[in-house]
């Protein structure tokens, strides 16, 4: 097995205080269901995340949490993954410590859904919340040359997989 690439979209998010910066807004009651059963999809399934790094936003903040409990590791934050583009997930997985083999980013779409079809082209109209791209690189790729074009998609899950 290669490097591990694990990049999910926020669960799903509240709008039930109208008026509220986006950047604030926390997630709603699926939401909540949604991400612990995620993280503990991942880790059952013999995923091996070593380190998670979300975006700012607390909706994306409070998803990448219950990967990052489920695996006793500590939350980083990035603010270019708030609405970041698929360039802004290669500078953050250029940040990840060469010992690392398997990371997990956290934001938005429509990033992520992008990233998902640079990584294997026309692979999905859509990534839905709480979705995430599970890809692979060689190993003799170190981070700071990480690209979507020398990553396999190996599969994407959703809350709506028949092993939640």
């Amino acid at each position: 097995m290669g490097k591990r690439i694990y990049i999910g979209r926020h669960a799903k998010s509240s709008w039930a205080q109208p008026g509220m910066a986006d950047h604030d807004r926390p997630l709603n009651d699926r939401g909540l269901n949604d991400a612990p059963a995620m993280a503990k999809l991942l880790h059952n399934a013999g995923h091996p995340i070593e380190m998670v790094i979300s975006s700012t936003a607390r909706r994306a903040k409070t998803t990448a949490s219950f990967i990052a409990h489920e695996y006793g590791l500590e939350l980083v934050t990035e603010s270019k993954l708030y609405h970041g583009d698929p360039d802004d997930y290669i500078d953050a997985l250029s940040t990840v410590p060469e010992q690392i083999k398997a990371v997990a980013l956290f934001g938005h779409n429509p990033g992520i859904t992008l990233i998902a079809n640079e990584i294997q082209r026309n692979i999905t109209p859509n990534i839905p919340t709480c979705g995430i791209i599970v890809a692979e690189m060689d190993d003799q790729i170190s981070w700071t040359e990480a690209q979507w074009s020398n990553m396999k998609l190996i599969q994407i899950l959703t809350p709506k997989d028949p092993a939640l």
